[in-house]
């Protein structure tokens, strides 16, 4: 099990699991899921109509709950599809700046192997 901010415990979950992935809206929606666990949550819900109407549904009750005590309301994102969207984004950006760090990893070693050549080629003569 891991733990988040709240010290609450998060099991996790089989992707297709329909029933733990809806156990997971209330912590999706308020931010509270590790990285991988959101980014899992919401490839699911992308791809099932029924988790994502429970998510919607979700929202907007915990949308009018938070209205009514008008106590924090102002941090509390647009609607799901932008937090769904933001775990999207910050999935493709570290899968980006994985790739850039190989990249530019593999542009180094070209470049000492070039330069050893060189080096070595003019010792010869």
């Amino acid at each position: 099990m891991k733990k988040h901010a709240g010290n609450k415990k998060i099991k996790p979950f089989i992707p297709g699991d329909c029933r733990e992935v809806q156990k997971l809206n209330g912590d999706f929606i308020r931010g509270k899921l590790p990285f991988e666990t959101a980014l899992a949550f919401t490839k699911h819900v992308r791809n099932c109509a029924e988790c994502m109407e429970e998510l919607k549904a979700y929202y907007m009750f915990y949308t009018a709950v938070r209205y009514l005590n008008e106590k924090d309301a102002g941090d509390m994102p647009q609607n799901v599809e932008s937090m769904l969207k933001g775990i999207e984004n910050e999935a493709i950006y570290e899968r980006n700046r994985k790739r850039n760090i190989w990249v530019a990893l593999i542009a180094f070693s070209a470049a000492l192997i070039i330069f050893a050549v060189l080096l070595f080629n003019e010792n010869i003569f």
